[in-house]
């Protein structure tokens, strides 16, 4: 996005802050950058999680009648009848894995790494909360069987890490050190899981699933059994990595900048001290100019109620950004652009010259962390948020605007009546449960007994079951 902050600067109605003015830069290499790693990301270890008891779990606040609306009044749109988004609806068996986001199968991933190198990476992600270090080192990477030599592997990751950096996340890059080196299916990259915040393995895929089915956009996913050194890492998910070759197949655009928050807290909303300008340290060392970040917040928090509908549309794909908020809110996803301002991509897109929002790392949700419940109508802000402060203005101000309310309203019926309908989603929990348990019991780096793993399992069927009664509540019957 060569001139980024030239376009952001073209309101129709708006005055903006002149926050800096350095022009917007080029973007190099999009694959390289902060990988979802935060400088201060300061979630508690999911060990500890609380798992959710259903009978006891009720939402903060109910819809009062002022809530409620008719059906008639959402926005039509096409309701999601299949899981969307790649997933089968049931399986009885993982079984290797054809494609690489083959989510019936399972992957074979064997990596061969110098042992002082892979003593270093191990020694990185060991670090405390918030200090892990993570470089590149080289390795032979094989994949069901196909070798590629001399690619690059990184860490990522931070609370993710906390419970068992024994068992680290792999970010894997076939050019990292070999010029157009190609991966399996083509790809340049992809990330391997450890899953240490999601006992199953299955919450993060079954989320960006959800994004994607109601209009967003979200990494694929498959999973994948990994050795390093010939030592046994068990179960892994395989999750598509979100560079170049993600941009051109989900956006047909590819020469965009890539934007990442490398600090805590820090969504598109204004913080509360510092005004817009203090976004801006959030992002750098992103490919792009951050000053498209500030340009973009600034707009959008001058802008009046009337007036934001437009303004969203000015500056980012506003159905992209309902169907994240949408799946957020419903999930009580603890952890992501709404509630912590983290695990998330931002795309400036060079060709429409607006913003793609990416959501990353939503495995805290489900309700299966600190027993998170969020209300729809006011889902984040303490205690349901790591900032502080952070309460997400946007959604409060989505949700009271009469122009953009049906349209969220609109993604929660899609849910409602297609992914999350519970004949439909529970069924699919249930047959993963089943076919991930020859993997997930006998993980020989794993933490949680098959036992806890079960319950986990409940805990997350019990949450679906009472959350299709609040968007009954909110929505009515589905036709």
């Amino acid at each position: 996005m060569r001139n980024l902050r030239g376009w952001m600067l073209t309101g129709v109605w708006l005055v903006l802050s002149a926050c800096g003015s350095d022009p917007a830069g080029t973007a190099g290499d999009q694959d390289v950058g902060p990988d979802d790693v935060q400088t201060s990301d300061w979630k508690p270890s999911g060990k500890d999680a609380t798992i959710l008891d259903a009978g006891d779990a009720t939402d903060a606040a109910s819809q009062d009648a002022t809530d409620t609306v008719d059906v008639a009044d959402v926005a039509k749109s096409d309701v999601i009848a299949d899981i969307g988004g790649g997933l089968p609806s049931e399986v009885t068996a993982i079984s290797p894995a054809v494609a690489l986001f083959d989510v019936q199968g399972i992957h074979e991933v064997k990596l061969t790494v110098a042992a002082a190198d892979w003593a270093a990476y191990l020694k990185g992600a060991a670090l405390p909360d918030g200090t892990k270090v993570y470089d590149w080192y080289q390795a032979d990477v094989q994949v069901d069987g196909v070798m590629y030599n001399a690619a690059g592997i990184k860490g990522f990751g931070n609370g993710s890490q906390l419970d068992n950096p024994a068992k680290p996340n792999v970010r894997i890059k076939f050019d990292q050190f070999v010029t157009s080196g190609f991966g399996p299916s083509g790809e340049q990259a992809f990330r391997l899981k450890a899953s240490g915040q999601d006992p199953t393995f299955v919450r993060e895929p079954l989320a960006g699933a959800m994004v994607r089915a109601v209009g967003g956009n979200g990494p694929r996913f498959s999973w994948a059994h990994v050795t390093v050194n010939g030592m046994d890492l068990g179960p892994y998910e395989l999750q598509e990595s979100v560079d170049k070759r993600f941009f051109a197949h989900s956006f047909n655009n590819k020469n965009g900048d890539k934007f990442e928050p490398i600090i805590g807290c820090m969504g598109m909303d204004c913080p509360d001290s510092g005004g817009c300008a203090a976004l801006k340290p959030a992002y750098v060392g992103s490919p792009g100019d951050p000053q498209a970040i500030v340009d973009a917040a600034q707009a959008i928090t001058n802008a009046t109620d009337d007036q934001l509908p437009a303004v969203l549309d000015q500056y980012f794909y506003t159905d992209e950004l309902l169907a994240d908020y949408a799946v957020d809110a419903l999930l009580s996803n603890l952890d992501g652009w709404a509630s912590a301002g983290q695990n998330f991509t931002i795309y400036g897109d060079e060709t429409t010259k607006k913003f793609h929002l990416i959501p990353t790392g939503v495995d805290l949700t489900f309700g299966n962390f600190n027993s998170a419940w969020y209300d729809l109508a006011t889902p984040w802000g303490p205690p349901n948020s790591w900032c502080a402060t952070r309460t997400d203005p946007m959604y409060q101000r989505i949700w009271n605007n009469k122009t953009l309310k049906p349209k969220l309203l609109a993604k929660f019926r899609t849910l409602q009546c297609g992914m999350f309908k519970d004949t439909t989603l529970l069924p699919l929990i249930e047959s993963y449960q089943v076919a991930l348990k020859p993997f997930v019991y006998s993980d020989p780096k794993g933490i949680y007994t098959p036992k806890q793993i079960d319950a986990y399992y409940v805990a997350l069927e019990q949450y679906v079951t009472k959350r299709q009664q609040t968007l009954l509540d909110l929505l009515g019957p589905c036709n």
